[in-house]
């Protein structure tokens, strides 16, 4: 079963994360969010979906990746 991980971002963003997640063994999905990009141009909105049983571990991974993102920018 797959659960939503980010309801809607940018695909660019989106690919970003998935990498992410794959080297850590995560199995992810991308699909189109509620904006079609061949309205809006340039992409639309998408969400990520993991696993059900990969959900709490990918999330986590994110919110460390953020954490060391805006420690790093500092």
């Amino acid at each position: 079963m797959w659960e939503i991980l980010v309801q809607e971002i940018d695909l660019t963003s989106a690919n970003i994360i998935k990498s992410l997640l794959e080297e850590n063994g995560i199995e992810v999905l991308i699909k189109p969010g509620s904006f079609d990009p061949v309205i809006f141009g340039q992409g639309g909105f998408v969400q990520i979906l993991v696993t059900k049983s990969d959900l709490e571990r990918a999330r986590q991974i994110v919110k460390e990746a953020l954490e060391n993102e805006e420690n790093t920018s500092l």
